[in-house]
């Protein structure tokens, strides 16, 4: 059966869950986790995932088909960025990440923290209300709809 389940990290103050199923979660919690994201940086991630219960183990066994994130460090903003699995519109499966074409310099770096990753800033959004779009996409229908996938590249 296929699942949708969330994992996240909230840095300030500390605090993470893991593979909880998305429609329990429901659409509230979720916004305002991706919100106290935004605000205090973290990390959420939803994965579509095949799930099957394991008769050995006694528990459901993922098998992740694709991925949709966001990194975000306060100071400078956020990353969202999906991992496609092979299916018909991408053979070889892709990794694509939301452009933010308003920058003024798209290769200056942000440094995010606290793994000192580097990102250009044609990458980096500030939209909090844009971010929740593209996950309120994803809760409700499983996916970005085609006006959010043309943002991404």
């Amino acid at each position: 059966m296929i699942l949708y389940v969330c994992s996240y990290v909230v840095r300030t103050p500390f605090f993470s869950e893991k593979r909880i199923d998305l429609k329990e979660m429901g659409w509230e919690k979720l916004s305002n986790i991706i919100k106290n994201i935004f605000s205090f940086g973290g990390s959420v991630i939803i994965h579509k995932t095949n799930a099957d219960y394991s008769e050995e183990s006694e528990r459901l066994a993922y098998s992740d088909i694709d991925s949709y994130s966001m990194i975000c460090d306060s100071r400078y903003g956020y990353l969202f960025g999906c991992s496609i699995s092979e299916n018909e519109e991408y053979p070889a499966g892709t990794y694509l990440r939301l452009v933010n074409r308003k920058t003024k310099n798209p290769d200056e770096i942000y440094i995010f923290e606290p793994h000192e990753d580097e990102w250009q800033a044609k990458y980096v959004n500030q939209d909090l209300e844009l971010a929740l779009n593209l996950f309120k996409d994803i809760y409700e229908y499983g996916d970005l709809l085609e006006d959010s996938k043309i943002m991404l590249e």
